[in-house]
């Protein structure tokens, strides 16, 4: 080739390529024919509106359309973008046709159409899903800067916000993916999507990381008739509250979990998913087992049975605010229908359970939720030599909340208890308890005045610290004088003490107590009011045989009591007659 030829060409390269650089307006129709035609085809998309549009040939043949309105052909999607980008592929346009390689949506505002019913991501993203499944490929997707807009019936049911994804390009059978970024609810979110499609059995894979949450999927989904997925699900939080409220639910119940991590094997079917070889971590401690979760009627069910070595059940009680409400006289009714939202089965068996500071062994507990019904309990339990077992029933009637309440200790060494609950310390003995309690209310103030039932307290061979009554009896006896003086001191031995209790419309009669040891016996009789936590009783102090008595009054709140002997009846005895009386209430 000649010098001259040479440099003709090089000429004509280079203006063919100052040429296919260039952008060039063209028009609207011809665009619609041929570009707007094949981004259809690759995306599901009818353009129905542009203001402009331009193409290049080089580098690479590339499409741009500003102001691009577009919607799906069912009216499933539909929105704007600022400007859609199309790459178009080389060989196909030598060929005289045009196939899009890759699709960039600048700026976009999605509308997607979600169901009415459906409150929960899942539900408003199963309609999207479904359509690029429908799909028989498509090519590289590419969303910038853009928000989408979920709606139902006209309405906007959520939003999500700088949404940065890209889908990848698949053809026919190929599963979907899908990576980004966008915010929620307030809330960034990294996700990762691998999902099969069109009825395929196939690798499915979801990963989402945000400050609430960290979850992995990874498994298998199956072909229909009857499609499930399986796989190995792990799932950590800071604050189970705070993840389920940013998925728009509230269960009061949830409020008693805080940091929780989760690892399981999942099985996924439409109406419920089943969780196996359960690894569930509350504040450190561990239980394993089974749960399942599924929706029935509108209303979600979990079940299942854990066990472990150890948990703080009064760390996850101290967490729910106020369960129960307040005992002003203005309180309102109780959020009742709120606690029985949600179907609960959970039975939960530890080696260990800590509660406010006491402990106890083989543990054994449940809790059954069903509309109008709310049941806990302690099947088994031992405590301190002793076993324990209790039972709260709360269902809901025309005439409020019925409630009924029973429990009882067997056994129990209250000097080993006493280790662990400061507030018993000064007390020791082996102690058994029972009671019943009934009553029915729509708040709580009502509720505690109704409530009727009957207890009994027995102990024996045990110590009361910080009097000492056998020694009071004999200073009385040689000088009343003598006996006022640190009599708040030592310990009484008893050989044995108890109490039985009716309790009617709130208030707690104390007929029959008393405490008897060498030389001396202690009796009490009085009230107690349950919605006050006040007592008002009698105490009578006597020895075994003669006629002296040294008569107390105990009073106060039920915290912090005051115990007193009362002076003037000690040293005049027809003070001493009157004080014998019971106190009226």
């Amino acid at each position: 080739m000649t010098r001259r030829a040479s440099i003709l060409v090089y000429s004509l390269i280079l203006g063919l390529g100052l040429l296919g650089l260039q952008s060039w307006s063209i028009a609207v129709a011809r665009v619609e024919r041929h570009v707007i035609g094949a981004i259809e085809a690759r995306t599901g998309l009818t353009v129905t509106s542009l203001e402009r549009a331009e193409i290049a040939f080089l580098p690479l043949p590339r499409i741009s359309l500003s102001q691009v309105a577009f919607t799906q052909r069912d009216g499933s999607l539909a929105g704007r973008a600022l400007r859609l980008r199309a790459q178009a592929r080389l060989l196909p346009l030598l060929a005289g046709r045009i196939d899009v390689d890759r699709i960039d949506l600048v700026g976009p505002q999605l509308d997607v159409a979600v169901a009415q019913a459906g409150d929960g991501l899942a539900d408003w993203l199963a309609g999207p899903l479904d359509d690029l499944q429908r799909l028989r490929g498509q090519s590289r997707i590419v969303i910038t800067a853009g928000s989408i807009f979920l709606r139902a019936e006209g309405a906007i049911r959520s939003i999500l916000r700088d949404v940065n994804l890209v889908l990848a390009e698949r053809e026919t059978l190929e599963p979907l993916s899908v990576a980004g970024t966008f915010t929620w609810r307030g809330v960034p979110a990294e996700v990762s999507l691998l999902w099969p499609v069109a009825n395929a059995r196939g690798r499915t894979m979801l990963s989402v990381e945000a400050p609430l949450m960290k979850l992995q999927f990874e498994g298998l989904r199956s072909s229909p008739p009857e499609t499930i997925t399986t796989g190995q699900l792990t799932l950590a939080t800071r604050s189970l509250p705070e993840l389920l409220g940013w998925f728009g639910e509230a269960p009061r119940l949830a409020g008693a979990i805080g940091p929780l991590s989760l690892s399981a094997d999942l099985r996924l079917r439409p109406s419920d998913a089943a969780l196996t070889n359960v690894a569930l971590r509350l504040d450190g401690d561990r239980l394993d087992g089974a749960l399942n979760l599924a929706t029935a009627a509108g209303r979600t069910a979990l079940s299942g049975t854990l066990a472990g070595a150890t948990l703080d059940v009064g760390r996850l009680l101290g967490r729910l605010d106020r369960p129960l409400g307040s005992l002003a006289p203005d309180a309102p009714p109780l959020p009742f229908e709120a606690w029985t939202a949600q179907d609960l089965d959970l039975r939960i068996s530890v080696e260990t359970a800590r509660l406010n500071g006491a402990r106890l062994t083989d543990v054994a507990t449940y809790l059954l939720v069903k509309k109008g019904r709310f049941e806990a309990g302690i099947g088994r339990a031992s405590a301190y030599g002793g076993s324990l077992k209790s039972r709260l029933l709360a269902t809901a009637t025309p005439a409020g909340i019925d409630l009924k309440l029973t429990g009882g200790l067997d056994k129990v060494n209250l000097g080993r208890a006493g280790a662990d609950l400061p507030q018993i310390a000064r007390l020791n003995g082996t102690a058994g308890l029972q009671f019943n309690l009934d009553g029915l209310g729509h708040t709580l103030p009502e509720l505690v005045a109704s409530l009727s039932g009957k207890g009994s307290l027995a102990l024996r061979q045990g110590e009361l610290a910080g009097f000492a009554f056998g020694e009071l009896m004999r200073r009385a006896e040689r000088n009343p004088s003598l006996a006022l003086r640190d009599w708040r001191q030592g310990k009484t031995v008893f050989e044995s003490a108890g109490a039985t209790a009716t309790i009617a419309n709130g208030i707690l009669t104390l007929a029959d107590a008393q405490m008897t040891g060498q030389g001396y016996r202690l009796t009490l009789v009085g009230t107690a009011g349950l919605a006050d936590a006040q007592l008002d009783m009698a105490a009578l102090l006597q020895p075994a045989t003669g006629p002296l008595r040294l008569p107390f009054r105990l009073k106060g709140s039920l915290a912090a009591p005051v115990f007193d002997l009362q002076a003037e009846a000690l040293l005049r005895p027809a003070a001493a007659a009157e004080a014998e009386q019971p106190p009226s209430r």
